[in-house]
């Protein structure tokens, strides 16, 4: 189960943002049905990221989706030291040093980075660096001030954000274990990495801690890590390593992430296939119909299939060799097959009709169809569903639906799912907790920033409260800052 999660320095994202899957402390609201109690926590099954275009939320979900990727897929052994592709927030430069007046910079004195003097440090007056006197951060050294010798004045260096590492960290439950684990790391390699456990009635205990190739283990934890440590490359992280190498750990904490999925609620095409496979067996065909005709699509029958891939399938600009030997091997597609009722002019059921789901169904039903492949193999297996743009395409009945369906009584496996959505018809409190619902904004510096609705003053946000006419109404932010109303052509 999925506690929270952390992101600093990602796409939009500049400073540490957090989302949070513990449920408030003391709120009793819905707690019967939103809330799950495991190992002593308090968890939310669903969490709803809201805000304006351009606000960050898909980075939230993509910030959860890299790291997952990041830890779980492996970087090429046949590449000596390839770049990670990390992506750091980009409208943060460092600012240049200013040094005025009759300053004298002589001797040793140590002169770094784009500035004169290293970071955001002023150097005024009459002032002198010497020696080996070092100058650091935002300090200003003025007047008659005489630094000299092996003398060190350290502030806090600034640093350009897209030189910085991005940092990404996650707190999840396995069975009764709490872990919490996270990295640091930026295109040359993995600069931070640290794993916690807490066991039940005891305090969260170190496995490791990394500092560039400087990895630190406790053998109170785990024993025989250290051997390992000196294997690991700089573009890799320790945990992946301690998985291939078979520690019991490390090999959990990654069946944890793989049961970490994703979808894009603007394109179906990418788990269409996923439903139609899982479909294959019968009793989740048997499920699925079920999911389906309780959403009212008049669908009286559903199956996959298979048919060889044709040219008319294959992307036009994909190469000709791979266009070659996926034809000559006549690999197959999967497909899934609807089934109406036909009927006479009385009315009366007379057969059924089949049809192709991609080719004659409308754009919602598709997407509800395939979308209902991943929401029911999510709740089956207890795993973590992220959705973004969760109402495309979906009549807001239907967004309702599958929210009641992780929040009732046949999600007992501890199945979640965070979803970002402009759908406001969800953000009432006969759905929904104040600790569920998040807002996505940015700055005038164009940075994100993530805040839940319930740190809002609780006398102006109550539980029987129209979160959505609030929202609608810009207090909480989060909205379209626009000025439409005053174009014209």
């Amino acid at each position: 189960m999925l506690i929270s999660f952390s992101v600093e320095n990602f796409r939009s994202i500049r400073d540490r943002q957090s989302l949070i899957m513990r449920a408030a402390r003391g709120d009793k609201h819905l707690a019967h049905s939103h809330v799950m109690e495991k190992a002593g926590n308090s968890i939310l099954k669903t969490a709803a990221i809201y805000g304006a275009n351009a606000s960050g939320k898909s980075n939230v979900i993509n910030a959860m989706i890299w790291m997952k990727r990041f830890i779980v897929e492996s970087i090429s052994e046949k590449v000596e030291s390839p770049e990670i592709p990390v992506q750091p927030f980009k409208l943060q430069r460092s600012r240049p040093t200013i040094v005025s007046g009759n300053a004298v910079i002589s001797g040793n004195a140590v002169i770094s980075g784009n500035a004169v003097i290293s970071g955001g440090a002023w150097v005024s007056g009459n002032a002198k660096v010497s020696g080996d006197a070092k100058v650091y951060g935002d300090v200003d050294v003025t007047g008659d001030s005489v630094l000299a010798g092996d003398s060190v004045l350290a502030g806090n260096t600034e640093r350009s954000s897209a030189k910085k590492p991005s940092v990404f960290e996650i707190e999840f439950l396995v069975g009764e274990l709490l872990y919490r684990y996270g990295f640091a790391v930026d295109a040359k390699g993995v600069q931070e990495e640290w794993l916690f456990r807490k066991r039940p009635k005891s305090k969260p205990a170190e496995i490791f801690a990394r500092q560039k190739q400087e990895i630190k283990t406790n053998t109170l934890q785990e024993k025989g890590l250290k051997p390992f440590a000196e294997r690991t490359r700089p573009n890799t992280l320790f945990l992946k390593v301690c998985a291939e190498f078979n520690f019991a750990f490390a090999e959990e904490i990654m069946d944890w992430l793989r049961r970490f999925r994703y979808v894009s609620g603007l394109n179906e095409v990418g788990f269409m296939g996923f439903t139609a496979n899982w479909i294959g067996e019968e009793r989740h065909r048997n499920d699925l119909l079920e999911f389906v005709q309780k959403a009212d699509f008049n669908i009286c029958n559903i199956r996959s299939g298979t048919e060889p891939l044709t040219e008319q399938d294959l992307p036009p600009d994909m190469p000709a060799d791979a266009r070659k030997r996926i034809l000559a091997n006549q690999v197959s597609k999967s497909e899934i097959l609807t089934s109406h009722s036909v009927f006479d002019k009385n009315g009366n059921i007379v057969g059924t009709e089949e049809f192709d789901l991609e080719e004659n169904e409308s754009q919602g039903t598709r997407k509800f169809v395939a979308l209902a492949g991943p929401i029911l193999h999510t709740i089956e297996e207890g795993s973590i569903l992220l959705i973004d743009e969760f109402e495309a395409h979906l009549h807001p009945n239907l967004t309702k639906a599958i929210l009641q369906w992780f929040q009732g009584p046949q999600n007992r496996k501890g199945a979640q799912i965070v979803f970002a959505t402009h759908d406001t018809g969800l953000m009432t409190p006969e759905l929904m907790r104040r600790d569920q619902i998040w807002f996505c904004d940015k700055d005038e510096q164009g940075a994100t920033t993530l805040l839940c609705l319930d740190e809002f003053d609780k006398q102006d946000v109550r539980q029987t409260t129209k979160f959505n006419r609030q929202y609608l109404q810009g207090i909480f932010g989060a909205v379209p800052r626009s000025a439409l109303e005053e174009f014209a052509m």
